[in-house]
Parts: structure tokens; sequence; C-alpha cells
């Protein structure tokens, strides 16, 4: 099974835009880094910056615009600033500051010391949503486990949560907005937006989709 293993955040939304960041260790294409950006109605775009990763990332989600561009991805100290040419709209600087809390450290304890066959279960994976609910704030009935909306199959094995304290971002020189609860609805599949923005180390496991999209 395919796999890709780095850090992630999710669902960030700052003002009416939402982003999802990805930075890639390792993947079936080697190392990547990319920008998902959802619009209110509905438009995906996709910026990354490896030509041969697009096959990857699109065998997993679907995108109305694909580009291929410049990014810059660097965390240290609990910031995490990632940069994007965008082209017309011009580039796209993402500013994310986050911070392991008391709570977190236990659950990541706990998620970094299970066994891979026990994290494969389909127990651990209903009850790793529910202890991130407590120690997030986010929706129990969230899945790490589950199709996307191409039919991919798809298992996060989740080795590290941070929570988001502060984010913000500059698009073209201008400010993107507030930093706020994410309300994004758009369909992924079995898996549903992060409402509370969380900084994430995880491993990605996937089955190319066979066919198309799904009905």
């Amino acid at each position: 099974m395919p796999e890709e293993k780095g850090w992630m955040v999710p669902t960030l939304q700052l003002g009416g835009d939402f982003f999802l960041l990805e930075d890639w260790d390792g993947s079936p294409a080697g190392p990547y880094r990319a920008v998902f950006h959802f619009t209110p109605d509905g438009r995906r775009t996709l910026f990354i910056d490896r030509e041969a990763a697009v096959e990857v990332i699109s065998s997993i989600h679907r995108f109305d615009e694909i580009h291929v561009t410049d990014i810059v991805s660097e965390r240290q100290g609990g910031k995490w600033v990632l940069e994007a040419e965008t082209g017309k709209k011009g580039p796209l600087r993402l500013e994310v500051d986050y911070v392991e809390t008391g709570a977190l450290k236990v659950a990541n304890a706990l998620a970094s010391l299970t066994p891979d066959v026990v994290s494969r279960s389909r127990v651990f994976c209903s009850l790793m949503p529910r202890l991130a609910a407590v120690v997030m704030g986010t929706d129990p009935k969230q899945r790490i486990t589950g199709v996307t909306e191409i039919g991919t199959g798809c298992r996060f094995r989740v080795e590290r949560m941070f929570k988001v304290e502060r984010a913000q971002a500059t698009w073209g020189g201008k400010d993107a907005g507030d930093f706020v609860e994410c309300t994004l609805s758009h369909d992924l599949g079995d898996f549903s937006p992060v409402s509370k923005a969380m900084v994430s180390r995880v491993t990605l496991f996937f089955e190319q989709a066979e066919g198309g999209p799904r009905p």
C-alpha cells in the first residue's frame, strides 16, 4: 500500500478562504509540499512544488485547478511558515503558531507507542478521533480511515498533534482575513473537515482509486 509521511494542517480558515497545508518528507514521488485552497462556492485549487507528485495527490483528491509552483516550507520552535507563488494573485504567505499542551503530550505519547498492527484496528481508528475531541475540541465523529471523494481508500496514522494558537496569511500583499473556526463543508468523502485547526505529523496509507469518482 502506498504511503506518505510528513506534516499537515488538515483545515485552516482565514476570512472566507480555506487552506490545507502539506509538507511530506516521503511519498511514492519523493518529498513534496502542497497547499489546497478551497473557496466558499466549492472551487478547489492545488499548488504543489513537484510535477512528479501531481499524479500521487490527484489519485486521492479532485481539483479544479492544479499549479506546479515554488513552495518554501519551514517549521521551527512551534512556528510553521509556508510561502507559495500562486501566479496572478501573487505570493501567498501562511504563518501558523502551534503548541503541544499537557493533554496533547499524553495523547501523542500514546499514539507514538502504539504498534501499527493496533493502529490499523477498527477499535483504535474509532477511539483516536474521540481522544482528539477531548483534547482539541474537534468532532468525535471525524474519521481517520475511510474513502475519499474520488473513491480512494485512506488511513491516517496520527503520530503527533499540536494545537494551532494563531494563524495569519497575506496573499498578494493583502491580509487574508481573521483566523476563525473552520466551517468548510466541501465533499471529502468519508473525511469531514477539522473545525479546530491543528498541526499533525502523520503517515497516510492509501490505495489509488480505480475507475471514476464515487457515485
